[in-house]
């Protein structure tokens, strides 16, 4: 049975939900942020979704901000106290998140006039709904949302080869991609290279598709562009010279199942339009055929291009793109931009390597030299971080010490090859640390002592050899654009670090205006990784002085 609480004015929505969620344990509701941040203070560990109203009807002494006199000192003093009265559970939820960042939130309103999508977004509720007045119809549409959400938070012990975490952003992710694996549209998977496109196509998409044929993945950036057609359609003998036997195509490898095409852009024109007449007709002919075959695929694409810039370079074509359903692309964060869950993920990817067969042989020797059991494959291993050892326990959990410094620089670290080059760090990382053990325990082991073989101490300086490499390479890069137009920068002296700061943003501001022609919405997207964004680049860059009318004009000039 979870456990609900409902912070509200009213017991309307508490007997609603009690009438039609029976399974579920409401407790009694919070009549202000005061009320809820007891309630959580004693047992948010044991409440497992909060439900918001947005608008309160309370004396004005409750109402947050508690400190009124500067919004109180102009204007309209009762039509101010309203403003907060329509708006209080967005407060109240601006500030709940500073101590509960992860309690899953529903805001909820009966009122038409108060717009919740941009505020709950921006403070991280899972979900929104707006009552019609219908007890029915309200009732159905929370339970599906409060269902979905307390679903979403049950831990599942086993992530597959995929780690999604625990955060909001990846619970949404995780539930785009299970409603969209249903349907039949294609689904494009956006994300830098090595953040696991191929694997979520294969393992959490095709797998929960409920499809009963293959999932066959094309790699487009391996295929010669004259072979590519017939690599795609299939070809029938005497098509061309050359072609002494019919082949079929990965169309028709596909049929029934799920056909992954990993870097969609580097699709020619011409086999985008063959594409584009596949997705509107369910059809293909092989090369040199006559007859249609029927492609019954659904089709996922990947790419770690922009494809919207792509289409307003000319380079991919709009009509496609707009059947690729680009309205439920799904975007794989950077390793980087997970750093909320850093520590999981760095126990999830450990887990994995220390499965690998050469470092699980590796584990066998170190707990045979001190005559300890070995442990299930790749189970029983945690990353310890910090300098305080653990307590004893478990004698088969074996932990890795990492001290501060090193966890700091791990998760901070860029990673330009994503989950990849993480993965492939740790297993050096592993490597290293156990051989040392495995071919010096007789020297290392100081006699007399008390062992402790459970703890592994990684040692700061190997973290450190390993990372350096990539960061010779890194640091020795010129900056490119998404097109691999290289952008030079001229650090100049300036009374101040700040100015000198400002003047290498400006630089390359502007420079990346040029590059994009003038589009901040695909410099928003090179930036942010959102392509919405870009007011936000705008802003900023009203804010160093940059003219953009000025840009454009020089811009136009130049003909971008």
């Amino acid at each position: 049975m979870s456990s609900i609480l409902i912070v509200d004015d009213e017991d309307k929505y508490l007997e609603l939900c009690r009438r039609h969620m029976p399974e579920h344990q409401f407790l009694e509701p919070a009549r202000n942020y005061r009320e809820a941040q007891a309630v959580l203070a004693r047992s948010a560990d044991r409440i497992d979704l909060l439900l918001l109203d947005v608008h309160f009807d309370i004396p004005e002494e409750d109402l947050l901000p508690y400190d009124k006199v500067e919004l109180l000192a102009h204007g309209n003093r009762d039509r101010a106290v309203e403003r907060l009265r329509r708006s209080q559970g967005l407060r109240i939820l601006d500030r709940l998140r500073a101590q509960h960042p992860d309690l899953p939130v529903i805001v909820m309103t009966a009122r038409d006039d108060l717009p919740l999508e941009a505020d709950a977004e921006r403070l991280n509720a899972q979900d929104y709904t707006y009552f019609v007045d219908d007890e029915y119809l309200d009732a159905r549409s929370l339970k599906v949302q409060v269902d979905g959400i307390l679903a979403k938070g049950e831990r599942v012990e086993d992530d597959g080869p995929f780690y999604w975490g625990a955060t909001a952003l990846m619970r949404r992710l995780r539930r785009r991609v299970a409603i969209l694996a249903r349907g039949q549209l294609p689904i494009i998977i956006q994300g830098p290279t090595g953040v696991g496109k191929s694997l979520l196509a294969r393992r959490h998409i095709h797998e929960n598709s409920r499809r009963s044929g293959p999932f066959v993945a094309v790699d487009l950036s391996t295929i010669p562009e004259n072979l590519m057609a017939a690599h795609l359609f299939g070809v029938v003998k005497g098509a061309y010279t050359g072609a002494t036997h019919s082949r079929e195509g990965v169309l028709g490898r596909a049929e029934g199942g799920t056909l992954f095409l990993d870097e969609i852009g580097n699709l020619s024109l011409e086999l985008q339009k063959s594409l584009l007449l596949v997705l509107q007709e369910g059809a293909y002919c092989p090369v040199g055929a006559v007859e249609e075959r029927i492609a019954d695929i659904k089709l996922v694409v990947a790419t770690n291009e922009n494809l919207s810039t792509m289409v307003r370079a000319g380079r991919f074509r709009e009509d496609l793109f707009m059947r690729l359903n680009p309205a439920t692309a799904v975007t794989l964060p950077a390793l980087c931009e997970r750093r909320d869950d850093f520590g999981e993920l760095l126990e999830f990817f450990v887990r994995r390597v220390c499965a690998e067969s050469y470092n699980h042989d590796l584990f066998v020797q170190y707990l045979d030299q001190r005559g300890q059991p070995t442990p299930a494959v790749g189970e029983n291993v945690r990353v310890t971080v910090g300098q305080k050892l653990p307590a004893r326990g478990d004698p088969s959990r074996v932990h890795l010490l990492l001290h501060p410094s090193s966890y700091n620089l791990l998760r901070d670290y860029n990673w330009p090859g994503n989950f990849r080059q993480f993965e492939m760090l740790l297993s050096n990382l592993l490597t290293f640390t156990l051989v040392d053990l495995v071919e010096n325990a007789d020297v290392i082991e100081p006699e007399g002592a008390d062992s402790r073989f459970d703890v592994i101490p990684i040692q700061p300086r190997t973290v450190r050899d390993l990372l350096r490499p990539w960061d010779d390479h890194v640091g020795k890069s010129t900056p490119t654009s998404e097109d691999g137009s290289r952008i030079e920068i001229d650090v100049e002296a300036a009374s101040s670090l700040n100015k000198v700061s400002q003047n290498v943003e400006r630089q390359y501001l502007e420079q990346l205006f040029s590059l994009h022609g003038g589009d901040l919405g695909a410099i928003a997207q090179h930036l942010l990784g959102d392509a919405g964004a870009g007011r936000k680049v705008q802003m900023r860059m009203n804010q160093l002085g940059i003219k953009i009318r000025e840009l454009k004009r020089d811009g136009s000039r130049r003909r971008w």
